[in-house]
This record gives C-alpha cells, structure tokens and sequence, in this order.
C-alpha cells in the first residue's frame, strides 16, 4: 500500500462534522487542520481508501460542505 496526501480548503464551520464523520470510519484516513482561519485541511491515507475517501467527501455535498483543492500550499 502507497500513503497518498492532500490538503483541501473548506469552510471552517464544517471542519468539526467533517473530522467527526472521517473518524467514525476507523482507520481510513488521517485528518489534520493546518489552518482554521482559512479552513485548509490535510488528509493523509492508503491509497487503496480514495475511493471511500471521494465518495465520503462527495456526500458531505448533501450537507453544504464544498472542498476545494488546496495547490502550491
């Protein structure tokens, strides 16, 4: 297994449902906030877990939570 990393801009106000809702799926991802004021995240996972890890973010959709994926940061 390969470890993939991203980093995502959110709104803040979604980051604690966001963290809550990743770790009720024991073990698929580490998350990480690197800065609250601009709500821009970081999720470290096996690759063989993206799938789950697009589709748990699409879903979040359904709850007004929008990423956007963080470059150059």
């Amino acid at each position: 297994m390969f470890e993939a990393k991203k980093r995502f801009v959110m709104d803040k106000k979604g980051i604690g449902f966001f963290k809550a809702i990743l770790e009720s799926y024991e073990d698929i991802a580490i998350f990480s906030v690197l800065d609250g004021n601009t709500g821009l995240i970081e999720i470290v996972y096996s690759n063989c877990f993206e799938k789950d890890i697009i589709a748990i973010m699409h879903d979040m959709k359904n709850y007004g939570i929008i990423f956007e994926e963080a470059v150059n940061v």
